[in-house]
């Protein structure tokens, strides 16, 4: 088993000092960054090398999920009372009487640093805490950690990232590092160990790919020789099932229907065959249909299948989807893909409710967002990705924005003749 530990030099040295002796059968590959985004490059080069990632903190671990890396099983260094204590007993040693000194914090939780304060019966004379959510970057926890210096909120700074920390040291401001302690560390690992496990059963599932194609028009000016080409399909579907170690019939009404594992359909070597197939079928005049299902059995992995090829062919785009564990994901293989659950819980329906429009569409909207890692979209990109009309987009989010739940933040100008977009900023 390979496990891969990726972040900032300090926090991967200090992973690499407590894994490998407490886990001797499993390689511990190091990867260290300077700065986010180096880790997205870093697991794109490994993403069917090893087993699972370890990342070093919650902002190394953020930035991979939500650039559509999340396939790989994958935890991080947590940070809690271990490392807070730590930081404040440093703290003590500078200061003397932690009682006058105010800090500003990052990552750590309103709960947590609670918890440590009145557990161990340690008072402070405030505190500035930034807690992490998705899409947000290092740099606006630096630009708030300046901010409260600057206004004199805080003395000094506790972070969980290596950036800020090199950051205030080079400018000999006060600042300790928030490091992960030996035991969070291994209770990470082993959840990633449970979650490889998890993940090893799930690729082992039957796995079931639908193409339908569609002849919409008959021109006679263009060359279409039905039998040349279900003949030169055979031959392609033949090669492409002994590259999957699967097999393929057809089973009527132009559909076809491809059997391997889930494990197989994920690997990029599958995907790059795939889309040779899909250019070749791709003539003027026909339209496809992409699903693809998984399932403990043939019955539940066609059943999915189905139903992602519902969603494909409603599309009328030739694009594929998948449907499994009752989600959906797609459109593959595209930068626009979204991930979304098709069950809906009673917080987003009242959310929705608020906001006057279906759960459905808050459903997808706050998938989209997660996906694409951002809260401003054009009416395009929207339409785009809910497969929709921008006249439809534009009746959805009418109510969302009536209702004080988006603004419009600038409008986008075209230089070709036509109505400019506006850009949509949400605030959920």
């Amino acid at each position: 088993m390979k496990i891969a530990v990726i972040g900032y030099h300090d926090s991967v040295k200090k992973i690499m000092e407590t894994l490998p002796e407490e886990y001797l059968n499993i390689e511990f590959q190091a990867y260290e960054i300077r700065q986010l985004g180096d880790a997205v490059k870093i697991v794109k080069e490994l993403k069917d090398n090893v087993d699972g990632i370890f990342a070093s903190g919650i902002g190394v671990y953020s930035e991979i999920k939500v650039n559509h890396l999340k396939e790989l099983p994958m935890v991080y260094a947590t940070r809690g009372s271990g490392c807070l204590l730590k930081a404040l007993w440093e703290i003590r040693d500078d200061y003397g009487d932690l009682s006058k000194v105010r800090l500003g914090l990052d990552v750590v939780t309103h709960e947590a640093l609670d918890e440590t304060l009145k557990e161990f019966g340690i008072e402070i004379k405030g505190y500035e805490l930034q807690e992490h959510y998705d899409h947000r970057k290092e740099e606006e926890f630096l630009d708030e950690h300046i901010k409260n210096l600057k206004e004199q909120k805080v003395d000094c700074i506790l972070t969980a990232y290596g950036y800020v920390y090199e950051y205030f040291k080079k400018l000999k401001v006060p600042v300790y590092r928030l490091q992960a302690s030996k035991s969070e560390i291994l209770d990470q690992m082993n959840i990633l160990l449970r979650d490889i496990k998890i993940k090893s059963t799930e690729r082992n599932r039957i796995g079931i790919k639908i193409l339908k194609i569609e002849r919409k028009t008959k021109n006679s000016e263009t060359f279409y020789d039905q039998g040349l080409f279900k003949m030169k399909l055979n031959q392609m579907f033949l090669e492409y099932s002994k590259k999957i170690h699967g097999n393929y019939q057809e089973i009527g009404n132009n559909e076809y229907m491809f059997f391997t594992t889930q494990r197989i359909i994920e690997s990029r070597e599958e995907e790059e065959s795939f889309m040779k197939i899909v250019t070749e079928t791709m003539i003027p005049g026909n339209e496809l249909g992409i699903g693809i299902g998984y399932g403990e059995n043939i019955q539940v992995a066609e059943r999915n299948a189905r139903k992602a090829l519902g969603i494909s062919l409603a599309g009328g785009k030739g694009e594929a989807y998948l449907f499994s564990d009752n989600k959906i994901r797609g459109p593959l293989y595209k930068k626009n893909r979204i991930d979304y659950s098709i069950k809906i819980d009673e917080d987003l329906i009242e959310e929705a409710k608020q906001m006057g429009i279906s759960p459905k569409y808050l459903n997808k909207i706050q998938a989209i967002q997660k996906g694409m890692g951002k809260r401003e979209f054009t009416s395009k990109e929207l339409a785009e990705s809910l497969n929709i009309s921008e006249r439809s987009v534009n009746r959805v989010i009418k109510p969302i924005i009536e209702n004080g739940f988006a603004v419009i933040v600038e409008t986008e100008v075209s230089t070709k003749v036509g109505r400019p977009r506006r850009v949509i900023k949400f605030k959920f």
